[in-house]
């Protein structure tokens, strides 16, 4: 909780702070003589004209390119216009700080590249542009608030950071388990599903050759049905060839006997009555 509270007042402290360095800070004066243009950027810069004091140092740049201290006040001005401005504002405070200039006016373009910095949340150039500011200018007391103020900001960002990796991380590796169980359970079913295809075909293939058998068992009582009677018809034919051939009782060659006497006694007198008939009359054979 104390740690909280501690961090809510550096950050209270560090917009003050910020606001001093940024806002209250006067264009910087040209030492050895005065120009007219930097003198109407300064007066319009003091009125908050941040426009007009641009276009003024602007005219002074084309008129002295070889003076920091212009392009110090040119990225003053362009800070404290649009945020789409600061960019510029930027490129012309590295321009300030560049070695051949006052140590003064690279200090102040170091103190407000470290602000810019900070605005854009990269704390860590920001820390190092303090740094740069306050070794050209050890006893800048606001420079040294700012500098400790990003410092803070720079650790818990490194700490937010962490925390949204470690966040990141869990969801990844959540998500690769997801993953890994879907794709498992994907193969189950697909293994699942194999199986039972598998089973299906097994299945079939009994049915198939449940019925093949059945076939071939059908087939084969018809053949042994057919053999069977074919055995049974040559069995009778067999039979009824032996009765045929089978000798006659007593009675029976008895009979036929008589039978053959009849018909031998019969044939001889259809043959005597044959021949009586064929015999002319009042001609009569002496036998």
């Amino acid at each position: 909780m104390r740690t909280d509270i501690h961090r809510l007042c550096l950050a209270l402290l560090f917009s003050v702070a910020v606001l001093l360095v940024g806002e209250s800070a006067s264009a910087f004066e040209l030492f050895r003589s005065r120009n007219g243009d930097v003198a109407d950027g300064n007066e319009y810069l003091a009125q908050k004209k941040h426009a007009d004091a641009l276009e003024s140092y602007d005219e002074a740049a084309r008129s002295l390119p070889d003076r920091n201290e212009v392009h110090l006040n040119r990225g003053l001005a362009l800070m404290r216009m649009a945020v789409d401005k600061l960019d510029q504002a930027m490129q012309a405070l590295k321009l300030a700080s560049e070695a051949g200039s006052e140590d003064l006016v690279r200090a102040r373009a170091f103190s407000n590249l470290g602000n810019a910095f900070f605005r854009k949340e990269d704390y860590e150039a920001a820390i190092e542009n303090y740094k740069r500011s306050l070794l050209l200018s050890p006893g800048n007391r606001d420079v040294a608030w700012n500098l400790e103020v990003a410092g803070q900001k720079q650790k818990e960002k490194e700490e937010q950071e962490k925390k949204d990796q470690e966040k990141k991380d869990q969801e990844k590796e959540e998500q690769d388990q997801q993953d890994q169980q879907d794709q498992q359970d994907q193969q189950d079913q697909q293994d699942q599903q194999d199986q039972q295809d598998q089973q299906d075909q097994q299945d079939k293939k009994d049915q198939q050759d449940q019925k093949d058998k059945q076939d071939q068992k059908d087939k084969q009582d018809q053949k042994d049905k057919q053999d069977q009677k074919d055995k049974q018809d040559q069995k009778d034919k067999q039979d009824q060839q032996k009765q045929q051939q089978q000798p006659k009782t007593r009675q029976e060659v008895e009979q036929l006997l008589d039978t053959l006497d009849e018909n031998q006694e019969n044939l001889i007198k259809n043959q005597a009555r044959q021949r009586g008939a064929m015999v002319p009359v009042g001609k009569m054979k002496d036998w």
